[in-house]
């Protein structure tokens, strides 16, 4: 799926940091910034592995597996 934000980023980068148009740089800046708060916010779709009631004296152990590639 294209990214227009990552174009904008992009053209930021090249039109102004490199070419000196503040316009640019201040478009560009927005750009970077919602980008940072997608990242942190974490907008990946989360869904239950496992369900299931455990019973007096039983146990469960949570263990990290590697994403699954995209």
């Amino acid at each position: 799926m294209p990214d227009p934000l990552g174009h904008l980023r992009r053209q930021a980068v090249v039109r102004g940091l490199f070419g000196g148009q503040r316009g640019w740089l201040v478009l560009g800046g927005l750009a970077w910034g919602i980008h940072l708060l997608r990242r942190v916010a974490g907008t990946r779709n989360l869904r239950p592995v496992f369900t299931d009631e455990l019973l007096p004296g039983e146990s469960l152990l949570i263990s990290h597996l590697p994403d699954e590639p995209r």
